[in-house]
């Protein structure tokens, strides 16, 4: 009885460890690679052949020595693999990313290296299995059903565990850490029966254990200026601190930086956002589509008084950080809602004089944000002639840009690009809304609006940037949920413009993000 307990916790257990790395996986390889369609693509594709090919070295290897301590031996080897994601998997990742620009090919390779060798040793279990629980060949199909069900199970608690109580409520070490002791003590079972001839095997478990523990206790070193890392469901985020200037990162995309002396943000951006001014001037509520550090609804109220602020983050800790590093305060009139962004605009029965649109991830667009159904629903929540404003990270000379103007061009009467001065940013305003409003006309109505508000930079100066955009509607894409390949449109536009995020940092003036 004893023995085939802990049989049978051994196959729910490794079923368990398997799909936990896989979730765990896209929290090692965002930060290098994003969150996108092709990070998902590799990691479910190596995980896929890991468990291909573990399947059958595990029934080769059963059929030559069918015992338990072999199987115990086999996962034990999975432990070491562990090992190395433990202490150098995010390093590795890194090195990866930097080597490969981040290409879809390299995640590719990154989840390979990575996570290949541990998902493979574990998966022998299945197959070494059905062939020790094997007795009678007229009930083999019954033995091996109920062993795929145990392991199924154990897959399912895996993958709820991870996904509901370890990322949120744990390191990204301290669940590495758990799952190699999880591991430890699954090889440590298959080899207890015959303890006396797998001494080595146990020695070597004892070593991975205390290594599982001291990296669960110990707190890797941080590169220099980084204040607090954060891995949350959705992303890893960063809180780095240059001179008196504190930035908010998540995945390798700057979303926020203030001046902690001043408690101005320094984003170029964020300074744009009075734009929607040139087209409606009485703006007394705003709603932000992805809050950063919370700046762009600061800057706006600094100049206008008062107004109405809600903003909209799917990532609890997104303002959770802001407050506790970046000096943001929701006081009377400002309202922070956790929910993703179109379900919220779905859902509210309110309406927004300024609707402006941040949410965009680096290489880890959310598609359902820039599709024609998507801005419908955001039409929808504009008060009449409401103005929606959205930043475009990248400028418009990408492929991503280009369709994201389109789309919006098409989902709206009148689109107006500015270029950040100081950043490659370009912020879009759309109304819905037949204006005709020629450039010097638009800068006459900047220079009569400064009169009456005092904005860094001018209205003047933002409605000079205003662009001339020319786009060919036979190579335009427009973005719909039926077909909205952003990823594939961003990684066209990578490459040779992409600097390092030391770089980004290191640059006075010109960073690129969110507010």
């Amino acid at each position: 009885m004893l023995t085939a307990l802990r049989f049978y916790a051994v196959v729910a257990t490794t079923g368990a460890v398997i799909m936990a790395l896989e979730i765990i996986s896209s929290r090692v390889l965002a930060p290098s690679f994003g969150n996108s369609v092709y990070v998902w693509g590799s990691i479910i594709s190596v995980f896929l052949a890991a468990l291909s090919v573990g399947y059958y070295l595990g029934g080769r290897l059963a059929d030559r020595q069918p015992r338990l301590a072999n199987l115990g031996r086999l996962i034990l080897a999975g432990a070491v693999c562990e090992v190395v994601l433990l202490f150098a998997g995010t390093r590795l990742a890194e090195v990866f990313g930097g080597w490969t620009g981040s290409s879809p090919g390299g995640t590719l390779l990154a989840a390979t290296v990575l996570f290949g060798p541990p998902s493979l040793f574990l998966a022998t279990v299945s197959p070494f299995a059905v062939r020790l629980a094997a007795r009678d060949l007229a009930h083999l199909g019954n033995t091996a059903g109920r062993l795929f069900a145990l392991s199924t199970a154990g897959s399912l608690v895996g993958t709820l565990g991870c996904t509901f109580l370890l990322i949120p409520y744990l390191r990204l070490q301290q669940t590495l850490g758990l799952l190699l002791l999880a591991t430890v003590l699954t090889g440590c079972l298959a080899v207890a029966g015959e303890w006396r001839r797998e001494l080595a095997a146990l020695g070597l478990a004892a070593a991975l254990a205390v290594a599982a523990v001291t990296g669960m206790v110990s707190r890797p070193a941080r590169a220099e200026g980084v204040l607090f890392v954060k891995v949350t469901p959705y992303q890893t985020l960063h809180i780095r601190e240059s001179g008196s200037q504190r930035f908010m990162l998540g995945d390798r995309t700057l979303y926020s930086a203030v001046d902690m002396e001043t408690g101005e943000a320094t984003l170029p951006v964020l300074r744009y956002a009075p734009a929607a001014l040139l087209l409606k001037q009485d703006i007394e509520s705003l709603l932000v589509l992805g809050m950063g550090g919370g700046s762009i609804g600061k800057h706006l109220r600094a100049g206008l008084g008062e107004i109405e602020v809600d903003y909209v983050d799917i990532d609890p800790a997104v303002a959770e950080l802001a407050e506790r590093f970046l000096g943001f305060e929701a006081g009377p009139g400002e309202r922070v809602h956790v929910d993703d962004a179109r379900q919220f605009l779905r859902r509210s029965q309110r309406r927004w004089d300024y609707i402006f649109g941040d949410a965009y991830i680096g290489l880890s667009v959310p598609f359902h944000l820039t599709t024609t159904e998507f801005f419908a629903e955001v039409k929808r929540r504009l008060e009449p002639g409401g103005v929606f404003g959205l930043n475009l990270a990248g400028g418009l000379e990408d492929p991503f840009s280009r369709a994201i103007f389109h789309t919006v061009s098409e989902s709206f009467l009148t689109t107006y690009a500015f270029g950040v001065r100081g950043a490659a940013n370009v912020v879009l305003l759309a109304i819905d809304q037949k204006l005709t409003l020629p450039k010097q006309q638009m800068l006459q109505r900047g220079q009569e609006l400064d009169r009456r508000w005092r904005f860094d930079p001018t209205l003047t100066l933002i409605a000079s940037s205003r662009l001339d955009v020319t786009l060919d509607p036979a190579e335009a894409v427009l973005l719909t949920d039926a077909f909205a390949p952003a990823s594939h449109l961003i990684m066209l536009g990578a490459g040779s413009g992409e600097r390092t995020l030391e770089e980004l940092l290191g640059t006075s003036g010109a960073l690129p993000g969110g507010g």
